[in-house]
């Protein structure tokens, strides 16, 4: 058997041996995460030469979840168990340069790119599982909340970003019609998509209003 497919053999039954709080939020079993080595996905950060950082993100970790609000609105889930944030903030940086990058704060940290934001966040309930969630700029303007930026950038910054005069004080406006996404694990009206998720849900769709 080849090594690549030892390895992913050896992945898959560690993703079925119960991996905490994963399993507690029904993840499929047909996501696998790290498909690919830590040491193959360093390689091809540092040595290639992305187009986006959505295509990085693509090439390098297992996407696990989709959330969709309609054209150009969706943030992408990633997950990877190799890589704590701290070693993989810089690498990503190196990978794909961003325009604005925030300090880490409370195991979070914020890139932002010109078509894309991205968030590094440890898992709350489980500290070895690092996300990767890229947001489109039209899905954060339009549905983000404000105080998911908090203490990361300033809100006049976010109106270059989003195009947009006033947005915090306009979105503000519209979380108080509860309106609002506050990052995939805090946001549960927000549908996942269709990969087979952390949350279990395999269905596409669904708007702010949609439950869970």
């Amino acid at each position: 058997m080849k090594l690549r497919s030892v390895f992913m053999l050896v992945s898959f039954l560690l993703l079925l041996s119960g991996c905490g709080s994963i399993g507690d939020r029904g993840m499929t079993a047909s996501v696998a995460i790290d498909e690919i080595s830590k040491e193959e996905v360093k390689s091809a950060i540092e040595t290639g030469n992305y187009s986006s950082i959505k295509t990085l993100l693509d090439d390098n970790f297992s996407l696990v979840d989709v959330v969709s609000e309609g054209n150009n609105e969706q943030s992408y889930i990633y997950a990877t168990r190799q890589f704590g944030l701290e070693e993989l903030s810089p690498l990503i940086e190196r990978g794909m340069k961003a325009e604005q990058v925030s300090d880490i704060q409370e195991n979070k940290q914020i890139f932002i790119y010109s078509n894309y934001i991205l968030t590094l966040q440890e898992d709350q309930e489980d500290p070895e599982l690092l996300l990767l969630e890229l947001a489109s700029t039209e899905f954060v303007r339009n549905h983000y909340t404000p105080n998911y930026f908090s203490g990361f950038f300033a809100l006049w910054l976010l109106d270059d970003v989003l195009d947009v005069d006033d947005w915090g004080k306009k979105r503000t406006q519209a979380c108080k019609q509860g309106n609002c996404y506050g990052g995939y694990y805090n946001t549960d009206k927000y549908r996942s998509g269709d990969i087979g998720s952390l949350r279990g849900s395999t269905t596409r769709g669904g708007g702010p209003g949609t439950g869970k």
